[in-house]
């Protein structure tokens, strides 16, 4: 069928798609905290980010196989600590994924920890900073 371009029904529909980059457009709704969560979770470009660097950490992992010392060391700087989690009432959810704040505020990841920039993405999204304290990573409120 052949496309009238004088017909009153192609006017208004071209009209309409115009309307929307001339005219006022309808105000956006402001996405509420879950759905800016949410969108730092689902970031394609921040997921490849954190993946790059889980290889990482496991390569690591893996040339300090055997070796305690060293192990011991990645762990603080990658690791997660199970037990201040558990100790918070903190368990893992249905993908297996554990929490990333304690009740107290204390960071249970470790400062490289491969998922930590998304860790620092929502808490300053919530109002909050991470501070040192005693060796540990606190999520306060910003002043």
């Amino acid at each position: 069928m052949a496309t009238d371009y004088n017909s009153i029904n192609f006017r208004n529909s071209a009209v309409d798609g115009l309307s929307g980059k001339f005219g006022k457009e309808e105000p956006k709704q402001k996405k509420t905290t879950d759905q800016k969560i949410a969108d730092i979770d689902n970031n394609k470009r921040l997921n490849r980010v954190v993946d790059r660097r889980y290889e990482r950490m496991d390569k690591k992992y893996e040339n300090a196989k055997g070796n305690s010392e060293k192990t011991a060391k990645l762990d603080k700087k990658y690791g997660y600590n199970y037990e201040a989690a558990k100790a918070a009432g903190i368990q893992p959810d249905e993908t297996g994924h554990w929490g990333s704040i304690g009740n107290d505020g204390l960071i249970l990841k470790g400062p490289k920890h491969p998922s930590m920039v998304k860790t620092k993405k929502v808490e300053g999204l919530l109002g909050n900073k991470i501070v040192k304290r005693g060796g540990n990573q606190y999520s306060v409120p910003k002043k």
